[in-house]
């Protein structure tokens, strides 16, 4: 399956980085099986991870834990 990160949203309180807010939409080669959501990550958390390429592995470990029952 393909990820693709559709948005990023930061928050910043008094200049410094709160969180990220992350969008995502996946699907296979043939478009049968589609999957989308969203997630925050903290600043913690995105520290390393900004690289598109970083995001949608992180997106595709999201939708897995969810489909998979590890997370809510």
């Amino acid at each position: 399956m393909k990820f693709e990160i559709r948005s990023v949203n930061t928050r910043y309180s008094e200049g410094e980085l709160v969180d990220v807010s992350l969008s995502y939409l996946g699907r296979d080669s043939e478009r049968r099986v589609n999957v989308s959501g969203t997630f925050e990550l903290t600043a913690e958390e995105y520290a390393g991870n900004e690289a598109i390429a970083q995001l949608e592995e992180l997106s595709k470990n999201h939708a897995l834990s969810v489909i998979n029952g590890e997370i809510n």
